[in-house]
C-alpha cells in the first residue's frame, strides 16, 4: 500500500452527525492551492503540517454584533447580552466564538458546545492536532451587487451584499427570500481558500482537545516556584541541623570539662557514662556506710547522748560523746567493737568503728 501524501494543509469537513465513520478531507499547499481530495476513515486520513475543520452551516450560527471597538475583558460579556435574545434552546450548551471584525461589528459563531467537543476528542484520540476552525459560511466570497450562495452541508447558504449570513432547505426558497436581488452561485465551497482572518484556533475552552500530548507549559513556574521553594527548604534544614550539631559540640565540651574537674585523673572515653558509673559507686558507698552506722546503733544499746555521727565514705561511723559520757560508758562501748579513741576538742570524745 503506497504511503499517504502529506499535505502542507489538509481541511476536514465535519459531518453534522455523531456516528460518523468517514471524513470527506480536501488537501491544499502552504498557499491554498488545491493538492488532492478524498474520503477516508478518521484512521487513515492524509498526513498534513496543520489540519483544520471545516464546519457545516447546519451546525453553526452566524451573527454580526455591534460592540464597543475596545471591548477588552468585557468582550465576552457584551457578546452574551447582545445575544440573548437570538439564542435558543440550552444555552448552557451553547459555544460562544468570536470571529474576525466587520466593519463596525464583530462577527460571532454559536454551536453546540457537546457536538464540538465530541468530535475533538475522537480527531485527539487518533492522534490529530485541529489547528484552525472554519464554518462553511466564511469560505463565501464578498460581493457588492449580488448574494453569493452555494450548496453546503445540510442546505443552501448564503451571504447578502450587507453581510447578512443564512442557510435554506434550497436555493428555490433563497430566490423568493431575496426577491429581486441579483442571485450568485459558488460553487465547490469545501475547495475555497481560507481567507487571511476568517478562521480561528481553538476556543481556550476546548483547547486541551487539541492534542493528546499534555501541555507543560502552563504548569512551568508552577514547577519553577516549587523548585525554589524545595531548594530553600533544604537550605533551611541543612542551617538547622548545623546549628544543632553546634550545639550539641558544645554541649559534650562542657560535659568532658564538668567530669575532668569532678574526677580529676580518670581518663575520659565517655563521660556521661563515667559520670553515671561514679554517681552510682558514691551512692552504693553511702548505702553502705549508712548500713554500718545502723548495725553499730543496734549494737551499742547504751542511753548516750551523742554530740554527733558521721557515716565515712571507707565505711565507718563516727561517734562523738562528750568527756563525761566517755568515762561512764567508755567500757561498754569499747566492748561493741574496739573503736579508735581520739579527742575531738575540748570536752568531746570521738569513737570510731570499723567493720
Amino acid at each position: 500500500m503506497a504511503a499517504a501524501p502529506r499535505f502542507p494543509i489538509l481541511r476536514v469537513s465535519l459531518p453534522p452527525g455523531e456516528n460518523w465513520t468517514a471524513l470527506a478531507w480536501y488537501g491544499f499547499s502552504a498557499g491554498y492551492a488545491p493538492a488532492g481530495s478524498g474520503a477516508s476513515p478518521l484512521a487513515e486520513l492524509p498526513a498534513a503540517a496543520e489540519l483544520e475543520i471545516l464546519l457545516p452551516a447546519c451546525r453553526v450560527s452566524m451573527h454580526t454584533l455591534e460592540l464597543p471597538a475596545r471591548a477588552g475583558k468585557l468582550l465576552d460579556a457584551l457578546i452574551r447580552q447582545a445575544l440573548e435574545d437570538r439564542l435558543l434552546g440550552d444555552r448552557a450548551d451553547a459555544l460562544i466564538v468570536p470571529g474576525p471584525p466587520a466593519g463596525s461589528g464583530r462577527r460571532v459563531w454559536v454551536c453546540s458546545r457537546r457536538w464540538l467537543e465530541s468530535a475533538l476528542e475522537r480527531l485527539s484520540s487518533a492522534g490529530r492536532r485541529v489547528v484552525r476552525l472554519i464554518p462553511e459560511y466564511e469560505l463565501l466570497p464578498e460581493s457588492e451587487d449580488a448574494v453569493i450562495h452555494a450548496a453546503a452541508t445540510g442546505g443552501t447558504i448564503f451571504r447578502t451584499v450587507s453581510g447578512v449570513f443564512g442557510i435554506f432547505g434550497n436555493e428555490a426558497a433563497l430566490a423568493g427570500l431575496v426577491g429581486g436581488e441579483a442571485l450568485r452561485r459558488f460553487d465547490d465551497i469545501a475547495r475555497a481558500p481560507c481567507p487571511v482572518g476568517r478562521g480561528a484556533g481553538l476556543p481556550p475552552a476546548l483547547s486541551h482537545l487539541a492534542s493528546r500530548g499534555f501541555d507543560w507549559r502552563p504548569l512551568r513556574r508552577a514547577a519553577a516556584l516549587l523548585a525554589v521553594s524545595l531548594v530553600l527548604a533544604l537550605l533551611s534544614a541543612a542551617a538547622h541541623w548545623r546549628q544543632l550539631e553546634n550545639r550539641a559540640a558544645r554541649l559534650q565540651h562542657e560535659i568532658r570539662q564538668t567530669f575532668a574537674a569532678a574526677y580529676p585523673g580518670t581518663p575520659i572515653v565517655d563521660p556521661i557514662l563515667q559520670w553515671e558509673s561514679k554517681q552510682r559507686e558514691s551512692i552504693q558507698a553511702r548505702d553502705d556506710a549508712l548500713d554500718v552506722a545502723i548495725r553499730v546503733a543496734a549494737r551499742l544499746a547504751v542511753p548516750i547522748r551523742p554530740r554527733g555521727i558521721e557515716v565515712g565514705e571507707e565505711g565507718s561511723v563516727r561517734l562523738t560523746l562528750t568527756d563525761s559520757d566517755a568515762a561512764q560508758f567508755g567500757a561498754r562501748l569499747e566492748a561493741i567493737g574496739r573503736p579508735e579513741k581520739m579527742p575531738a576538742g575540748a570536752g568531746f570524745t570521738q569513737f570510731i568503728y570499723r567493720e
